[in-house]
């Protein structure tokens, strides 16, 4: 039986007009208004899965993203921050960046 449970969120934002006849991801601009979406979406990611007894959330991190995929600059500084809001829920970084 599974008894351990993690998740994944790569950072995105919400995006319109979407699909087959949609805007192509690459033409897409988005201000820094709704690009820092991201970060009130994690933190109430991060809330659910510690409230749900998930063992860990794994970020994915990429940076100046302009498609709206993947926004979190910095994984490890935005992990401090939901670990403050969580109770017991392990954050991971879900990227291999040799230097890191």
């Amino acid at each position: 039986m599974i008894t351990r449970f993690s998740t994944l969120y790569v950072g995105h934002i919400e995006l319109e007009a979407c699909g087959l006849t949609g805007a192509p991801a690459d033409s897409r601009r988005y201000s820094n208004r709704r690009l820092i979406e991201t970060f009130d979406t994690a933190a109430a990611l991060a809330q659910a899965t510690d409230e749900l007894g998930y063992e860990t959330l794994w970020l994915a991190e990429h940076h100046f993203q302009h498609e709206g995929y993947e926004c979190i600059p910095n994984i490890p500084l935005l992990a401090v921050d939901l670990a403050h809001r969580t109770r017991r829920v392990k954050i991971g970084c879900a990227f291999n960046i040799v230097p890191t």
